[in-house]
């Protein structure tokens, strides 16, 4: 197996959670894993000029305003397998996020996984997306699981011509949607293993044969012609491969694509952990890359 290079605030953390008595998802019930994700979610953010609780195409939003100004909006997928997570677990990234990025955020509650299987989550990622008005240029952003559907929902809109994205931030993304690849195998890392994946996988995706559909697996579908990606990746994370190949294949397939690596960090860091070295650099770089692609749009309009 490949041997691991921990950052020394990550390995700090990585030891912290393996003496703890925290709930897996091979072993627990889902509602016992999402209270823990709620616990510990980080609380408070910066002051906002508005934040409301609203509905985009039925489908529940949380609207962050930033005081300064509005440059744009981030539609904001959260991470969780598709099971967990929820709009109140990412508000201090939200916050975070907005004031960042000088854009409106909206962060979507979208139907969890396994009271709705998959493609829920894609149908009310979509929903929302196809709806947006307003505060352009318009980006989306997610992580892990929302990561996957960043990047679905960026294939829709190409496909679909009823928006046009101007960037797409897809961090430590899944998507390729094989859990018993070998780079599923290559290392056990501290933060989700191969055997957690193959069970988020199960529960969102419990037919085998649904597995490789590009709502799924979005590194399987056309990849020409998508809005400049962003990904993120984290070292210590078996993610990270299908980040670099995802990037290797958009910019491939003629798709701009930058590819930023945080070597020795954890899955979720940059949400759960965002007080460390490896998340307040990255939240520079996601804030450098929408403000570039801003800067793009406004100069072709």
């Amino acid at each position: 197996m490949t041997q691991l290079s921990i950052d020394p605030e990550m390995a700090a953390i990585a030891a912290a959670l393996a003496i703890s008595d925290a709930p897996g998802i091979t072993t627990s019930d889902v509602a016992d894993m999402r209270a823990m994700l709620s616990a510990l979610s980080p609380q408070g953010g910066p002051a906002m000029a508005g934040v409301a609780d609203t509905t985009i195409a039925n489908v529940p939003v949380r609207e962050y305003r930033p005081v300064e100004r509005v440059d744009g909006t981030i539609l904001l997928f959260h991470g969780g397998g598709w099971v967990l997570g929820s709009i109140d677990d990412y508000d201090h990234f939200a916050r975070s996020l907005a004031q960042m990025t000088r854009c409106r955020v909206l962060s979507v509650g979208y139907r969890l996984a396994p009271e709705h299987r998959f493609p829920a989550a894609v149908e009310d990622a979509w929903s929302v997306c196809s709806a947006l008005q307003g505060d352009g240029p318009y980006f989306v952003l997610g992580d892990s699981a929302g990561g996957n559907l960043s990047a679905v929902v960026a294939q829709m809109a190409r496909d679909s011509r009823a928006i046009e994205l101007a960037g797409q931030i897809l961090i430590y993304p899944s998507v390729a949607g094989d859990a018993d690849s070998a780079a599923m195998h290559a290392f056990t890392p501290p933060m989700m293993p191969q055997a957690d994946i193959a069970r988020y996988y199960d529960l969102y995706v419990p037919d085998p044969a649904h597995r490789r559909d590009v709502r799924f697996a979005p590194i399987l579908g056309d990849l020409d012609g998508l809005a400049p990606a962003l990904v993120i990746t984290a070292g210590a994370d078996l993610f990270a491969e299908e980040g670099r190949r995802y990037a290797k294949a958009l910019t491939a397939s003629g798709s701009p694509a930058t590819l930023y690596e945080q070597p020795g960090a954890l899955h979720a860091f940059l949400t759960l952990w965002p007080d460390t070295r490896a998340a307040k650099e990255t939240m520079v770089a996601i804030g450098n890359f929408i403000s570039k692609r801003i800067d793009v749009v406004a100069g072709s309009q």
